[in-house]
């Protein structure tokens, strides 16, 4: 796939909330940064996928332009409008994102948007008073980081609890 077929087929798949297919497309070392997250790699990349894609409801995706800049890397302009479970609100906001893709997978993603007025829509009259303070915008990263680690964290121990350590554990003795 070249460079808009890969970022084309991720926006299609976030259209979707189809976070597997948005992760196939990555490579295991990914590394992903954004305003709200900061800096993530790997298997913690993924994670915030599949949180975000299990953790809205109403969602809708609209894409603006998507154009390859080069041989390895791709940007798209879009925005979302959904309802996040977590936080009891309806979101609207826009973003840039851009991504290397090398052999038809994508090995860095960043997104770029104005934390501030997330933080205003996500918190509502706090977030809209308060969000362009730095003591804030720390506040919410380190919330969304550490519900991030929780999921993380939760879905490692159902994956755990499906493996037996030992023959006998099979048995009831």
């Amino acid at each position: 796939m070249n460079n808009i077929e890969v970022i084309t087929a991720f926006f299609e798949a976030f259209e979707r909330l189809d976070y597997g297919q948005m992760n196939d497309l990555y490579v295991d070392d990914i590394i992903y940064s954004d305003p709200l997250f900061g800096l993530l790699q790997g298997p913690a990349v993924k994670d915030r996928w599949e949180l975000i894609c299990t953790s809205v409801k109403d969602f809708h995706l609209t894409i603006f332009k998507t154009e390859a800049i080069d041989g390895e890397y791709a940007t798209c302009s879009w925005q979302v409008d959904y309802f996040s479970v977590r936080l009891h609100k309806q979101i609207v906001f826009s973003a840039k994102t851009f991504m290397k893709i090398v052999d038809g997978a994508i090995t860095e993603h960043s997104e770029g948007y104005n934390l501030t007025q997330w933080i205003g829509k996500a918190y509502g009259l706090k977030g809209r008073l308060f969000g362009w303070t730095n003591f804030m915008k720390r506040k919410v990263q380190k919330e969304q980081l550490q519900a991030l680690e929780r999921f993380s964290k939760s879905k490692n121990l159902l994956l755990a609890g499906k493996k037996r350590r030992h023959i006998s554990d099979a048995f009831d003795q």
